[in-house]
């Protein structure tokens, strides 16, 4: 699963030593270099069947993927970053694990692949998925309909994508995410690996090159295909939706500027109503992720400045409501932290809790570890904090052969993307009945 964040912690730490992150991230290294990692060549589009990218030598180069899992040195490109999308064309870790394992000759299970499901979780349904989806959403239950974000060389568009388990593109997008001023040149268009919705609407994003990062969301009403509203939103990174309002974590919305933090964006009338809820500490190393648990309490995040490990901390919807109302963003660094214990790069609400795909950079990209799932309960009347609860591992992977690349929501449950030798697939995580 890949995303934006992790673009940006691991050329950020280049661009720290220029002063310049984002423009570094957004716009070039200003050094000759055109790449890190293989996630610095999203840019290049899908791949040809049978290839990846593969950062070499600091370019960005085609390599052949060993779909038997024969050759030592295929893995490299062939990773996906955990966030909320993944790399369409990769061969989704059929590759070898660090040049010693051959993952065809491994047994697998069919939906789960190589990862081991934990104890206190089931696995329901699962459905296939196409490679060039980089973000799921779905609508409130009981009957869940699927929208997906989906990029190709032409395009970065939200589609429908069926209702659960019957999951099928459709074969005309919704709309477009890119203004009419950007739809000459897509290739200048950095995607922005979320898709949420606000119980009506779609909200999808995009940054370009610059410093700060000029970027453009996307709101769209898939039910009355109402003319897509645009607005700026510049360093957007993450997103998420609760009734008639979106949450976005970026450097700013609309007419209201400012440091990186979470704005709201209220849609309960038209024009939408932009505010900033949460402030982030003066220096961070780049925006992070975002997610909403079922009981309404809400999970934001940001990059560490010195070592762009991403951290996160909870806070309650009764506090966003006061931000929003008083126009004074809470400090997100006062309210409970949720102890990851490493790097991560995808969160997704999990019942009442947040689901977190854990993991660090290595040299062929982001390994994830494992899928954790954290319970978050409101406090007592009085105003007590949030309890944040310790980690329950929910996925554990064993290899880099099965990739996680997708995190996502079903009602209380989770979706998981999985990408391995028998293809992409969406499975649903449920935890199990006390």
């Amino acid at each position: 699963m890949r995303t934006d964040m992790k673009r940006m912690g691991t050329k950020g730490q280049r661009a720290a030593l220029m002063g310049a992150l984002l423009a570094v991230v957004l716009g070039g290294t200003g050094c000759g270099d055109e790449c890190v990692d293989v996630f610095d060549c999203r840019d290049k589009g899908v791949a040809p069947e049978g290839q990846a990218w593969a950062c070499v030598e600091e370019k960005c180069t085609q390599v052949t993927v060993d779909i038997e899992g024969n050759d030592a040195g295929t893995d490299a490109g062939t990773q996906t970053d955990a966030g909320t999308g993944t790399d369409a064309g990769t061969d989704g870790g059929t590759g070898t694990d660090g040049g010693t394992v051959a993952c065809a000759t491994l047994p697998r299970e069919q939906v789960l692949g190589t990862l081991e499901l934990q104890a206190g979780f089931t696995v329901a349904e699962s459905a296939a998925l196409s490679t060039e989806v980089l973000a799921v959403v779905s609508t409130p239950g009981p009957t869940y309909s699927l929208f997906a974000l989906r990029q190709t060389a032409t395009g970065r568009d939200v589609f429908a994508l069926g209702t659960w388990p019957d999951v099928t593109l459709g074969d005309t997008a919704i709309d477009t995410v890119l203004a009419p001023a950007d739809r000459a040149d897509p290739t200048k268009a950095f995607p922005s690996y979320f898709l949420a919705h606000d119980g009506t609407r779609l909200l999808a994003g995009y940054t370009k090159s610059g410093f700060p990062a000029p970027g453009t969301v996307a709101v769209m009403d898939p039910s009355k295909r109402e003319a897509t509203t645009y607005l700026d939103a510049p360093s957007n990174y993450t997103a998420v939706g609760t009734t008639d309002a979106f949450f976005i974590n970026g450097g700013g919305l609309d007419t209201v500027s400012g440091d990186l933090g979470v704005y709201a964006l209220v849609t309960s009338a038209k024009p939408y109503s932009a505010a900033k809820v949460v402030d982030f500490p003066a220096q961070v190393g780049a925006s992070g992720f975002s997610a909403i648990a079922e009981n309404g309490i809400a999970v934001f995040g940001y990059a560490a400045v010195d070592t762009y490990v991403n951290v996160a901390h909870a806070v309650s919807s009764t506090k966003l409501a006061e931000a929003l109302s008083s126009r004074t963003p809470v400090v997100l660094v006062n309210e409970p932290k949720v102890d990851v214990g490493s790097d991560f790069n995808a969160a997704a609400g999990f019942g009442n809790g947040v689901a977190v795909a854990r993991g660090a950079y290595g040299a062929t990209g982001f390994g994830v570890t494992d899928v954790s799932r954290f319970s978050l309960t409101p406090g007592l009347g009085g105003g007590q904090p949030i309890s944040v609860g310790t980690r329950a591992a929910v996925l554990n992977a064993t290899d880099a052969c099965t990739n996680v690349d997708l995190l996502s929501s079903l009602g209380a449950d989770l979706l998981v993307g999985v990408t391995d030798v028998n293809g992409r697939r969406l499975v649903r995580i449920q935890q199990a009945r006390q």
